[in-house]
């Protein structure tokens, strides 16, 4: 208990790590083990600790497409800030392209997709509105300026183990690896289902019907 208590910044962390290995030569190595680490927490983690609502994009008239916000992992929601809130359906790109394209006229977008770095709109918008984008967002990376982040305040151990885990291909020892690997996917695991069920305690469910035509 008392390793978690002390991995609360990134200095720390870079001590654990040369801890657990039990090395003292792997200093110029260490932020390389963390920002791997931190490129598989990316792809697995969906937290309420990495939620982020964007509202910086306005549509504009006759423009369809528009960059998602930096550090976007995977979306939540788009909605139109109007009274009451429009919020719009998703469409796999093949579908959305089948359906919408650049010349497909004007009025106000009922879907989005994403494609690359960009949001599109079903058909180009006819007016300027505020687009509230939902979105899970990547960390800011632990490094001596930003000295830690929400991952690391509540769940240092997936940070600790998935940092070792990246280590072992270096130092070459496999049967290691196992160990970390196996820690790290129960943290995530436990942490995405703590999340998903605090996402809908104390509340009750919903069922809503939606059809795309």
């Amino acid at each position: 208990w008392n390793y978690i208590m002390a991995l609360d910044t990134y200095a720390n962390l870079k001590t654990e790590i040369a801890n657990y290995l039990n090395r003292t030569d792997l200093t110029s190595y260490l932020d390389t083990f963390i920002e791997l680490a931190e490129s598989r927490i990316a792809r697995d983690l969906r937290l309420r600790e990495m939620e982020n609502i964007d509202t910086s994009i306005t549509t504009v008239s006759g423009t369809q497409s528009y960059d998602l916000p930096t550090g976007y992992l995977e979306m939540r929601y788009v909605a139109y800030q109007t009274n009451p809130y429009t919020f719009l359906t998703f469409l796999a790109p093949p579908d959305f392209m089948r359906v919408y394209n650049a010349g497909e006229g004007s009025g106000t977008p009922s879907h989005y997709t994403i494609i690359g770095s960009k949001i599109y709109l079903g058909m180009q918008p006819d007016a300027a509105k505020v687009l509230e984008l939902g979105f899970f967002k990547r960390p800011t990376g632990l490094s001596a300026v930003n000295t830690s982040n929400d991952i690391l305040t509540n769940f240092p151990d997936i940070y600790l183990y998935s940092c070792l885990a990246e280590s072992e291909p270096f130092l070459m020892n496999d049967e290691r690896l196992q160990v970390w690997a196996s820690l790290y996917k129960e943290a995530v695991e436990t942490a995405n289902n703590s999340a998903q069920r605090g996402r809908a305690s104390g509340a009750p469910l919903n069922m809503t019907a939606r059809m795309v035509v």
